[in-house]
């Protein structure tokens, strides 16, 4: 936090009319099309509007003086200054989602002011952001449960309707071997031929359908454990924001490397988290083999333990043999009895 800033109303307003003048400024550039020309212009005009009315109710917001503000109006300077530069880039998923951010951030600036919220530290404004983050993705997750659920429900009906169509097979198969007349057994085979596409058809369907569910599954789980697991950790938010991309993972069926590459991505943090965790295992066992010392006492009490399980098992064993010799001897005496 800057030494300088102490809350006041002089101190409060001339961060928060710095911060409203830039906006304005880019606000005006934008609403002169001033904007990089392979943005979607319809995109860009729902943009200008919620910066604009977030930019307003900042501006209009009165506090009493006493508000913490410096540490949400460092983050909202940030915000502005990635958000600029998206409007000089041709991406318009990138201009979208830096909006998305600042309005955010705009709106929380706003509640501080209002006294609706204490935001004191960047870990606050931090943990502000994370949990909004986690609040959209579980909106996500539920939509990628969705998405998944779809494709097991188409599964089992086109298995459905490849019963009913093996069924229709089986019948016109009876019909050919009981069928002596040429020209019928000809139109029973075509009949057959047809029915035996549409099972193929049908099935590679509901292969697709069946792999895409497994795809988006395991997914899913991930991502869902991710966000159970995770408390104000940006980092792992982050992961399961690029494992959540819904845009990609509902293309699956017609662009399955999209969903693929998102797999690889969640393979290799899996893979790392094992690395890790070998590293760790290492460094408890290193600790305990330069603490721990074997006593000499404790080793000839292991040793002498061990004997006499030998000797148990030993004598176990024995009385096995002796006793499996002893069957065989009256089985033989048995047959020659016989």
């Amino acid at each position: 936090m800057s030494k300088k800033y102490k809350p006041s109303v002089k101190a409060n307003n001339e961060l928060k009319e710095e911060a409203v003048k830039e906006l304005k400024a880019i606000i005006y550039k934008l609403e002169k099309g001033k904007f990089d020309d392979s943005l979607d212009k319809e995109t860009v005009e729902n943009i200008i509007k919620d910066i604009k009315s977030a930019t307003e109710g900042l501006e209009y917001s009165i506090g009493t003086g006493d508000e913490n503000v410096y540490a949400i109006a460092e983050d909202a300077k940030k915000q502005i200054k990635a958000f600029k530069k998206q409007t000089e880039q041709e991406l318009t998923g990138r201009i979208e989602s830096a909006a998305d951010e600042l309005v955010y951030t705009l709106t929380l600036w706003k509640d501080v002011t209002d006294g609706n919220a204490v935001l004191e530290t960047e870990e606050d404004v931090k943990k502000a952001k994370v949990s909004r983050s986690r609040k959209k993705l579980d909106n996500r997750l539920n939509e990628l449960d969705e998405i998944k659920e779809s494709f097991s429900v188409n599964a089992k009906r086109l298995d459905k309707d490849i019963q009913a169509e093996e069924k229709d097979l089986a019948e016109l198969e009876e019909q050919i071997i009981k069928e002596d007349n040429e020209r019928k057994i000809n139109e029973i085979y075509r009949k057959i031929k047809a029915v035996k596409s549409k099972i193929d058809m049908l099935s590679v369907r509901k292969s697709n359908y069946s792999a895409c569910y497994n795809l988006l599954d395991m997914i899913y789980a991930n991502a869902k454990e991710i966000l159970n697991a995770t408390d104000f950790a940006a980092e792992e938010i982050a992961k399961a924001k690029v494992l959540l991309n819904i845009g990609k993972l509902k293309q699956v069926v017609s662009e399955p490397d999209k969903a693929i590459a998102i797999l690889k991505r969640m393979d290799k943090d899996v893979k790392e988290i094992a690395a890790k965790t070998a590293t760790i295992d290492e460094k408890v066992f290193d600790f305990d083999k330069g603490t721990a010392t074997v006593n000499e006492d404790a080793l000839k009490y292991k040793e002498e333990l061990m004997r006499k399980k030998r000797e148990k098992e030993g004598l176990s064993e024995s009385i096995e043999e002796n006793v499996s010799q002893e069957v065989k001897k009256e089985s033989k005496t048995v047959k020659e009895n016989n």
